[in-house]
């Protein structure tokens, strides 16, 4: 999973977080009173429904400058996931601040605003731990599907694809599995590693086509042969001056190699 917390694009889906926090904190008070909220906020002329949209209207605007100050922020800097948590607190201290100033408002017969932050606090915190839980945990999720289909992208853009004459797409292989590419009459000869095998691929194409696919798994050495360096060991020369490549391949033999070629190929070795 990525190191660091990040935003979708654009500024319209961070509203999300705030549209989703207002909601679930109305719903559930409503539906399930936890902790006998609608008992504590019984005061006053208004009815607990009044001000439980109050409260989730506080919520709703701090979260929402909370998320535009987030995506302001994210613009240029980096957050780490401790870091998004601790400011997914801070929000929610934000929050709680601002309820307990409302309920001061209202409820002015006993304790005072620091008895009803404490108050705030816990039905802020356990209440909206779950849309934070929920959100964070989708957006991880989110990241890891978009950081797999990086991923396959770069995969799939890295292989080297064989064409034939007539341009349709017949072999797509890995770079480093490529040994060598020979000429035979109208037809190129692939030979690759394929779960630790050796296998071949007759091509109907030419050698000169090959010189298009921008690879350093293909390196030409002769003219009737590309070469992957990756998989050379060394360059000899035999008794009679011929330059060869001896492949890290047992059953491969030795590729020619023309002095033409010579010094490209062994800049890359």
């Amino acid at each position: 999973m990525t190191n660091s917390f990040k935003l979708k694009d654009g500024l319209l889906p961070q509203f999300v977080y705030p549209v989703v926090l207002s909601g679930f904190f109305l719903g559930c008070v409503l539906l399930y009173n936890p902790f006998d909220i609608k008992g504590y906020y019984s005061f006053g002329e208004f009815n607990p429904g009044f001000h439980f949209v109050m409260l989730s209207c506080i919520i709703l605007v701090c979260s929402c400058i909370a998320r535009l100050i987030l995506f302001l922020y994210l613009r240029k800097f980096e957050l780490k996931w401790w870091q998004y948590v601790t400011w997914c607190l801070c929000e929610m201290a934000v929050m709680s601040g601002f309820a307990a100033l409302y309920t001061t408002l209202f409820k002015t017969n006993d304790g005072g605003y620091f008895e009803a932050l404490q108050d705030s606090f816990k039905f802020i915190y356990l209440l909206l731990v779950h849309p934070y839980l929920f959100l964070t945990l989708g957006r991880i999720i989110s990241l890891k599907n978009e950081e797999l289909k990086e991923n396959e992208s770069a995969s799939e853009n890295s292989l080297l694809r064989f064409y034939d004459e007539h341009n349709r797409l017949k072999l797509s292989v890995v770079p480093s599995s490529v040994l060598y590419v020979s000429s035979e009459f109208n037809y190129v000869n692939i030979h690759y590693l394929d779960a630790g095998k050796v296998k071949s691929y007759l091509l109907r194409s030419s050698m000169k086509s090959l010189e298009r696919i921008e690879s350093k798994a293909l390196v030409r050495c002769q003219r009737s042969y590309f070469v992957n360096p990756e998989h050379v060991t060394v360059l000899r020369k035999d008794s009679e001056g011929f330059i060869f490549a001896e492949m890290n391949i047992p059953e491969i033999p030795a590729i020619p190699v023309s002095k033409h070629y010579y010094d490209t190929l062994a800049s890359l070795l």
